[in-house]
């Protein structure tokens, strides 16, 4: 306010000043006043705030203003609304006005409001991000380096590979446990194929469990099939027997599964359906049941020291049993006891028999005989044994391995024996894969019923 009106008494006085100059330059004093009171307080704004070379106009308005009776009026309403207004707004701008108010808008208000949602708000996203991230990326990067120490394990865990070839797995898995499951023959003409204790038989034939004059035991093993020439050849023995022993038939044990095969216990061989046991105990006169056959002990004709036979079992009817056996021409060989072999030396006494040829000495079968037939000729893939040596093996010498203590009396082994190799389909003849995985052959009911 003091400021204002010291501009307003100041003001006048120069433009006072001012126009005493100008009234003395100039000769025309009476025009200059008429022209202030109209055109004067619209133009001195303009010239004050442009430029100082204007100064003219407004001195011309100021001298109409000075006049004694209108100077109270004329400057005090027209200083203040024009001269002392303009410079005021034009010191305003650049200097106080002008400069605080851009100031505060780009500054204050504007950012501050506009920073804190871009800034504020998508900063702590980012960091937030990496921030939580980053530790479970790096934890899985410790679960990672510690997998690939693992990883060298894969070869070793590679049994995913056999999956993908199912043929590789049952050639690598025991064959006893694939041929036990199958519980009938397979399609396909009767075949034996292979070795006798590494082999397999293609369209089994079943020996009924009953006939005229023999009965099988141990049903539940379910290894009463074979080759069609060993059925036969059962079924014709068995009435042989009978007449030549004077019983009512014979007891038959094991022969083959229903295709052959590695069997899960109890023999080597009997894989290709060409071996059957018969027990030396004869038929009873009735018919057993179930129970008996697969509970019934068989009947031990070696004497427990196992050099003689037992003179409580033993009969010649026995003797007479074995020779009518070996005396059939589709007989490859017998096995008996040494025992058993060395009272038929003492029967036959300085006589050859040829038939003692196919009778060899074996371990156990102190309660059956174990008889294999020769490899049909319609089994081009039966591989033969070789022909039994022209001996009867009645010789002290030839007998004296089976009674040794070696045989008898074998030591414990210091060391726990390994156990034998386990036979695969790989080890077998190529064509057992076929019979393994062709489709069932239904002979009979009691196939079908099985």
């Amino acid at each position: 306010m003091f400021r204002r009106f010291a501009i307003l008494l100041i003001v006048p006085l120069v433009v006072a000043g001012g126009f005493m100059l100008d009234k003395l330059m100039m000769p025309e004093p009476p025009v200059a006043p008429a022209k202030p009171p109209a055109a004067a307080p619209a133009q001195a704004p303009e010239p004050v705030a442009t430029a100082p070379s204007q100064e003219p106009k407004p001195v011309v308005t100021a001298r109409t203003e000075p006049a004694p009776p209108p100077v109270a009026a004329a400057p005090a309403e027209q200083t203040p609304i024009h001269i002392v207004t303009a410079p005021l707004t034009q010191e305003r701008k650049p200097v106080v006005t002008e400069p605080p108010a851009p100031a505060p808008k780009p500054v204050v208000t504007i950012p501050p409001a506009p920073a804190p949602k871009p800034v504020v708000a998508a900063l702590p996203p980012q960091e937030q991000k990496p921030v939580v991230s980053a530790p479970p990326a790096s934890a899985p990067a410790t679960v990672v380096a510690a997998l690939p120490p693992e990883q060298p394990a894969a070869p070793i865990i590679n049994p995913p590979l056999p999956l993908k070839r199912p043929v590789i797995t049952e050639m690598t898995i025991p064959a006893k446990a694939l041929f036990v499951r199958a519980k009938l023959p397979s399609v396909g003409p009767s075949r034996a194929i292979g070795y006798y204790p590494r082999g397999c038989l293609q369209g089994g034939v079943e020996l009924p469990p009953d006939g005229p004059h023999w009965e099988v035991m141990r049903p539940a093993r379910n290894r009463n099939w074979g080759h069609p020439e060993l059925v036969t050849f059962l079924e014709r023995f068995s009435r042989l027997a009978a007449k030549a022993t004077g019983w009512p038939g014979i007891l038959v044990g094991d022969m083959a599964q229903p295709r052959g095969g590695p069997l899960p216990y109890g023999h080597a061989s009997h894989q290709v359906g060409l071996d059957v046991d018969i027990w030396y105990s004869p038929m009873p006169d009735h018919r057993l049941t179930e129970k008996q056959r697969n509970e019934m002990p068989p009947l031990f004709l070696v004497a427990p020291d196992r050099k003689h036979v037992n003179a409580k079992t033993w009969t010649p009817a026995d003797a007479a049993f074995i020779r009518t056996a070996a005396e059939q021409p589709e007989v490859e060989r017998i096995f008996v006891n040494a025992a058993i072999k060395k009272q038929l030396c003492h029967l036959e006494g300085k006589h050859h028999y040829t038939w003692m040829d196919k009778v060899r000495p074996w371990y156990g079968h102190d309660d059956h005989m174990h008889v294999r037939l020769k490899c049909p000729a319609d089994s081009p893939h039966c591989r033969h044994q070789p022909p039994v040596p022209a001996s009867d093996d009645c010789s002290e010498k030839a007998l004296a391995y089976w009674f040794s203590d070696r045989v008898l009396h074998p030591k414990p082994s210091p060391k726990p024996a390994k156990p034998p190799k386990q036979i695969t389909l790989a080890d077998m003849p190529a064509a057992c894969k076929t019979v393994l995985d062709a489709p069932a052959k239904h002979t009979d009911l009691t196939a079908i019923e099985r």
